[in-house]
């Protein structure tokens, strides 16, 4: 059996800018004490992706079921939505 995959992109508008050091993950995200720190990471890594959508999975060392649930995470808090690739 192979490796799981699931594309999924941010939530909303966010810039898009030539220098990708230059995005910002919000405040707002950061401190929500409801997210864990892999949930905050892995939207972090969707914001640096800037509008595409990105396979959590793909070269991941951390375990399937802990990416699982920080996409789990922000799908219910609206942070994330899940894309057909």
């Amino acid at each position: 059996m192979g490796a799981p995959s699931e594309w999924i992109a941010a939530r909303g508008l966010w810039p898009v800018s030539a220098d990708p050091s230059e995005l910002v993950v919000p405040d707002h995200v950061l401190n929500d004490v409801e997210l864990s720190l892999a949930a905050k990471g892995l939207f972090a890594l969707l914001v640096a992706s800037q509008g595409q959508p990105i396979d959590p999975f793909d070269d991941a060392l951390e375990d399937t079921a802990d990416i699982s649930a920080a996409i789990d995470e922000l799908l219910e808090a609206g942070l994330a939505v899940r894309v057909a690739k």
